[in-house]
């Protein structure tokens, strides 16, 4: 779904934004595609014996008590500000192999250019560095290691992933959305707890034939098994249904 080279880059700066944020005692947690990955790669790998679709972006949510500390680390790692306010970015150059500034990637071709985009979150405003603070799910998020990564507790993250699909304007952007909220119903080894915005987000993928193919594509890796994928919500549907 995405050139291996940004998934790359991407993880490497997430694996330098963990390391520092341990050293600083931070208090955070991976949400996003990239949590997404972690939660499900293992039962994934078993199943088609390869990784489940890499991130680009990073998302991360922090304590704003720590706030201080994480902007210590943000702009200590080179991220800058972005045109939006909970945004940050590093570019990197493909030709150069180098990181370069905002300032100069406007002189450079977009073709030769990878952006990293780190979105920030938290539950309170903050100004050491901002965030995005107002998302309902994130107001009693929990913390689960996997891996040796903090992640947002998977009900939380799959919450975050229905409003995404609500709200989303970029078609890659939706596809992606909707691979890794079924792929977390599917191979995330987890007890989901039902919710009306769960199953709205359900019932949203079962009327969109487009993203149904997707999914096939995508994460069973051949279109031809999107019957398998309406069905596979469906009775996740009933499921969600029978819990109440």
């Amino acid at each position: 779904m995405y050139d291996p080279a940004e998934t790359d880059i991407s993880l490497n700066e997430l694996n330098l934004i963990c390391q520092a944020c341990r050293k600083e005692r931070v208090n955070f947690c991976i949400i996003g595609g990239w949590a997404a990955f972690f939660y499900v790669n293992e039962a994934y790998r078993q199943a088609f014996g390869k990784d489940y679709i890499a991130s680009r972006d990073i998302d991360l949510f922090f304590d704003p008590l720590s706030e201080k500390g994480f902007a210590k680390v943000i702009f200590g790692l080179g991220f800058e500000k972005n045109g939006l306010p909970f945004r940050y970015e590093k570019i990197y150059h493909r030709e150069k192999r180098k990181f370069i500034s905002i300032i100069e990637s406007r002189k450079e071709p977009p073709y030769n250019l990878i952006r990293v985009f780190l979105d920030l979150f938290s539950n309170k405003p903050t100004t050491a560095i901002h965030s995005w603070n107002d998302l309902d799910p994130l107001k009693s998020v929990s913390v689960k290691n996997v891996n040796g990564y903090p992640l947002a507790d998977m009900d939380t993250l799959m919450e975050l992933k229905a409003i995404c699909l609500f709200e989303r304007d970029k078609a890659d952007k939706e596809n992606k959305d909707a691979c890794d909220f079924y792929s977390l119903l599917q191979y995330g080894r987890r007890k989901i707890a039902a919710t009306q915005l769960k199953k709205k987000a359900v019932e949203k993928l079962l009327s969109r034939p487009d993203l149904i193919d997707s999914i096939a594509r995508n994460v069973l890796l051949d279109v031809g098994k999107s019957s398998i994928v309406d069905l596979s919500l469906r009775n996740n549907l009933l499921e969600f249904d029978a819990s109440g």
